[in-house]
């Protein structure tokens, strides 16, 4: 029976939440080698082992190199400015994450807006709107790079979520209509798409002539598509029957 001080492999693992395999390497390397072997040959640890351990994970956490923390624990001691190296690329690295996880927040918080009121949620409208959140920084840089009015992008965020909940709503009905086989002159179809071309040019904030001048001359980006083929012809289809019954006769 083993000392309650001593622990198999499997006891350490389950101690130190370090797994079979790095136990193993950190022994190849004669990093943590194991107190004791049992009579078959199996690798057994101690407190000792365990406090090593745990000095290791600490060092790991500054993002030092395994080689460096096998010389440190040799030593017993470090430089302060290998550690206030350490510790301010650590901090960095953290400040980083927490802009990171306040932009996701802020992204799910905006999702939640645009769908807290609708009962059904098409996935291929909502995949691009979370695709819009996702690369809308590229969005902004291509804006600017190709001289768009900032008023294109400079909003709040409140009139972006507007916007953002009858885009959705908008398209989740080109795309109703085209499954359930609207005909594309039909009275349905046409108001939708007289809705579309009004959000169109809200979006564009009354820029729209320029922006398609300017468009032909731009290098393209991939904008988030939630239609398939079939609903793009559908759609299209609409738009032409709505140019056609709103041309200016002569």
């Amino acid at each position: 029976m083993l000392d309650k001080d001593i622990f198999t492999i499997g006891e350490f693992v389950q101690k130190s939440g370090v797994s079979i395999r790095t136990l193993r390497y950190y022994d190849s390397i004669d990093l943590l080698k194991p107190s004791d072997y049992t009579d078959g040959g199996h690798r057994l640890y101690s407190q000792e082992d365990l406090r090593l351990l745990q000095k290791i994970k600490a060092l790991q956490f500054l993002g030092l190199p395994l080689k460096d923390i096998k010389t440190i624990l040799e030593k017993q001691t470090v430089e302060g400015e290998i550690l206030i190296k350490s510790l301010t690329y650590q901090k960095k690295l953290f400040e980083a994450k927490k802009v990171e996880i306040a932009n996701i927040i802020s992204d799910l918080n905006h999702l939640i807006k645009i769908t807290e009121a609708e009962e059904i949620i098409n996935v291929d409208v909502f995949c691009s709107m979370l695709q819009k959140l996702i690369f809308e920084e590229d969005t902004e840089k291509w804006l600017r790079e190709n001289d768009f009015n900032d008023h294109l992008f400079n909003i709040s965020k409140q009139e972006e979520i507007n916007l953002d909940k009858k885009w959705s709503r908008v398209l989740t009905k080109i795309k109703q209509l085209s499954f359930t086989k609207a005909i594309p002159s039909s009275k349905e179809a046409q108001e939708t798409i007289e809705i579309l071309l009004k959000l169109i040019d809200e979006t564009a904030k009354g820029n729209l002539d320029s922006i398609k001048e300017k468009l032909p001359f731009t290098e393209p980006i991939s904008f988030p598509n939630p239609f398939t083929e079939k609903e793009l012809k559908f759609l299209q289809e609409a738009i032409n029957c709505h140019q056609n019954n709103n041309s200016p006769e002569y």
